[in-house]
């Protein structure tokens, strides 16, 4: 299976400059000895979203918030349960603009599959963070609309997927019956919690959750642990399920995921 588009058909995935800037910062501040591990990306969002007369920064195109690494993830994780024939359709909770939606599609495409791929989003950005959520992200953080969820399918020239505009909470009861694979992107404590809570009884024996933004700190010290509300998250909600949720590699930006047993 040729898997090149991962980053030649969807063409505007380039690391970007501001991503160099980060980058080099992090490296500095750190060998600096001010603080260890101490991110800069925050800092470079204000100075972003100051230049733009106040207007936050905000991606616009596939290939924008994922990285190779997290792509190749998503491949091979949704290749497997259509090899194996896993019941149920495919699930991303948090679709922002699509970015990680049109590398699914584009996989079911390619395959053949008839699933069906169902997204949801509240389209009004973040909701307000709890404690344990740390404070990378403020409520309203990330807002797009469907329509630029829309344009992202048309651009690369793929069947619209069923919407879901809402709070998940509000939302789950529109999830499908039976689900083969699920992408939870919800980065809050809340909304990662309301999410395994829709998703898990519905997915079926050998289903794969794959969860962005899970940073495990013992396994990855190096990964982005911006968003620690995620694995809290997980970790209340497992500690009585037989699944535990595995660490996958995928460069700084974190991923975690479990199989259906």
């Amino acid at each position: 299976m040729d898997n090149f588009y991962i980053v030649r058909f969807f063409d505007d995935w380039k690391v970007k400059r501001v991503s160099y800037l980060d980058h080099v910062l992090t490296r500095l501040v750190n060998m600096s000895g001010v603080q260890k591990n101490l991110r800069t990306a925050h800092a470079i969002d204000v100075i972003l979203s100051r230049i733009r007369g106040g207007r936050e920064y905000q991606f616009a195109s596939s290939g924008d918030m994922t990285n190779v690494e997290q792509r190749m993830n998503l491949y091979h994780l949704v290749r497997q349960v259509l090899a194996y024939n896993v019941e149920g359709d495919l699930v991303e909770m948090g679709c922002n603009e699509g970015a990680t939606s049109v590398l699914i599609a584009r996989i079911l495409k390619d395959n053949n599959s008839e699933k069906k791929l169902f997204l949801f989003d509240s389209f009004e950005g973040l909701p307000s963070p709890s404690l344990v959520d740390g404070v990378s992200f403020k409520i309203g953080d990330l807002v797009t609309t469907e329509d630029n969820v829309r344009a992202n399918f048309r651009k690369h020239n793929l069947p619209l997927p069923e919407i879901h505009k809402g709070w998940f909470k509000d939302t789950i009861q529109w999830l499908p019956e039976k689900i083969c694979f699920a992408y939870l992107d919800g980065d809050f404590y809340d909304s990662i919690l309301d999410s395994l809570v829709g998703v898990y009884p519905r997915m079926s024996k050998g289903a794969i959750c794959l969860i962005d933004d899970y940073c495990d700190p013992g396994v990855n010290p190096n990964g982005l642990n911006r968003l620690p509300g995620v694995k809290k998250a997980c970790d209340d909600f497992f500690a009585d399920k037989p699944e535990k949720i595995e660490f996958i590699y995928s460069g700084h930006y974190p991923h975690g995921y479990f199989r259906k047993l």
